[in-house]
């Protein structure tokens, strides 16, 4: 008999016509199925099962692979409709003439009408038989030869080991080898853990970078009385305009005050601060004074804007370019 060949399409739940978006959504929703990690049945069918829809989904994604199986599919299916045939065609026993020559020669006398006997009839039945069952062997052989001189397409799957995650999951996982699913958002989520942590890691530390200007701000502050205030810094050009993430920023120096514009609102006059390091704070640009943008001294693309939330703390920063130094 020839070799098995496992039906990819029936394994994955698809006609042989679907195209290739349909064997993704259907390899997919599988996929969550029959992973031994989120599966509730037995682990190793589960595996056996989760195997044979990797071989399947490996198949049926690659086109070039998918034509050379369905070939193969089309070869095996001829051959055995042939084999099915062969087995249920009738053979019928060729009947007996009579020799007209022999017929002639003898005397009318001498001839005798011959008749089938049961035994002919069995022997016709028997060889028959025999040759039915020839014709099957000769066609099995075939399917075999065929088997050997055109191999199935080996399968391919791809076994990795499966980290232990938050679930507890690491007595089922990388120490028996068990195969991974390919990355997909709604099954393996460590990988957008992991870049919201950094995401905060980031936020967090310009929350901090931020709380520490504001303190040198705060040191640098006159105390109250007759002491002298601070002097403003200035600005050394008329206009100055930054923009970064469609948010867009003007300052406007006339008449020696500076006006500052958020996103083409009102022109509101903001409070200019010195921080002592290099950096020019400038706030309360918008009416609720949730912004703030910190300038450095003669640079144009190290200005970064400021977003506070209803509490005062800081929620997120916003790199900006401005036409020229601002400060």
């Amino acid at each position: 008999m020839h070799a098995y060949r496992p039906d990819h399409y029936e394994e994955l739940g698809v006609p042989r016509t679907a195209d290739a978006e349909a064997i993704r959504t259907a390899y997919r929703a599988l996929a969550k199925q029959l992973h031994p990690d989120l599966s509730e049945g037995d682990g190793g069918d589960s595996k056996e099962a989760f195997l044979r829809l990797q071989e399947a989904y490996g198949v049926l994604s690659d086109p070039e692979r998918r034509a050379r199986y369905d070939r193969d599919l089309d070869r095996q299916a001829a051959m055995t409709q042939a084999a099915r045939e062969a087995a249920h065609r009738p053979i019928r026993p060729r009947p007996i003439q009579p020799r007209a020559a022999t017929t002639a020669a003898r005397p009318a006398a001498a001839v005798r009408p011959r008749t089938s006997s049961p035994m002919s009839s069995r022997i016709w039945g028997l060889s028959g038989y025999l040759a039915a069952i020839g014709l099957v062997v000769i066609v099995t052989a075939g399917i075999a030869l065929s088997q050997l001189l055109f191999p199935p397409e080996p399968p391919s799957i791809t076994i990795v080991k499966v980290d232990p995650d938050r679930r507890g999951r690491a007595g089922r996982g990388g120490a028996s080898g068990a195969p991974q699913l390919p990355p997909d958002p709604g099954i393996l989520t460590k990988d957008v853990d992991r870049a919201v942590q950094a995401q905060i890691a980031r936020v967090e530390a310009a929350r901090k970078q931020v709380e520490a200007q504001r303190g040198e701000l705060e040191a640098h502050k006159a105390p109250s009385g007759n002491a002298a205030q601070p002097q403003t810094p200035a600005m050394l050009v008329p206009r100055v305009e930054c923009s970064g993430r469609g948010t867009t920023i003007v300052l406007t120096r006339e008449s020696g005050s500076v006006k500052v514009t958020y996103d083409n609102g009102p022109p509101v006059q903001p409070r200019i601060s010195d921080l002592g390091t290099g950096t020019i704070l400038v706030s309360r640009i918008e009416p609720t004074n949730r912004f703030a943008v910190a300038f450095t001294r003669g640079e144009r693309d190290s200005t970064m804007l400021l977003m506070f939330g209803q509490t005062g703390n800081l929620q997120q920063t916003i790199n900006v370019k401005c036409t020229v130094a601002a400060f």
